[in-house]
């Protein structure tokens, strides 16, 4: 008896870099383009692309991130803020594309196949959610188009110019297979 798999699901995820530091910048009152790093257990959580330009890096000791950068302003990583501030953009998410699942805030996924269609195709319909975020000031969003979470916050992820990248159906094997060992940490 032979097993009929089915196509995996396609998955259109939205990752928004830096939202621990987007999360204080809009709780705190921080400025946008300040040096910011996010402290958790004295090391650096997240950090600025203003602060990253100095040095600063995730995994740094508080101490060596503050001396590559004397004017990092230092702020708490909290849990708590960076979900509430995530809210109303998940509001307005759903209200264009319902269906959206929180991975974590600054990360959700929904099914791309009812906005694909509504919008003409995938690219289509990201290009309409990158829209509404813009509008909502969420900065450098990114979305991944792909089969499965996994696959798609990884084309989110990658370092490119666009904000937008597809990894088509049935090739998510071969793209990953291309990718580092580091990214399954």
């Amino acid at each position: 008896m032979a097993f009929r798999t089915s196509a995996p699901e396609r998955v259109l995820l939205l990752w928004c870099p830096d939202w621990p530091v987007e999360a204080a910048v809009r709780a705190q009152g921080l400025k946008q383009d300040a040096s910011i790093a996010i402290i958790e257990t004295g090391r650096v959580f997240a950090c600025s692309a203003a602060a990253r330009a100095e040095g600063v890096a995730r995994g740094l000791k508080l101490r060596e991130a503050q001396a590559r950068c004397p004017t990092l302003i230092v702020a708490p990583h909290r849990p708590a803020d960076e979900a509430r501030t995530f809210e109303p953009v998940l509001t307005a998410i759903e209200e264009l594309m319902p269906g959206v699942q929180l991975l974590r805030p600054g990360v959700c996924a929904l099914r791309a196949k009812g906005p694909a269609t509504y919008y003409g195709g995938e690219e289509e319909a990201a290009l309409w959610l990158l829209d509404q975020l813009d509008e909502l000031g969420v900065p450098g969003t990114r979305i991944g188009i792909a089969d499965g979470v996994f696959t798609a916050e990884q084309a989110a992820r990658q370092r490119q110019p666009q904000r937008i990248r597809i990894v088509p159906a049935g090739t998510a094997a071969n793209y990953l297979a291309s990718l580092p060992i580091g990214v399954l940490d």
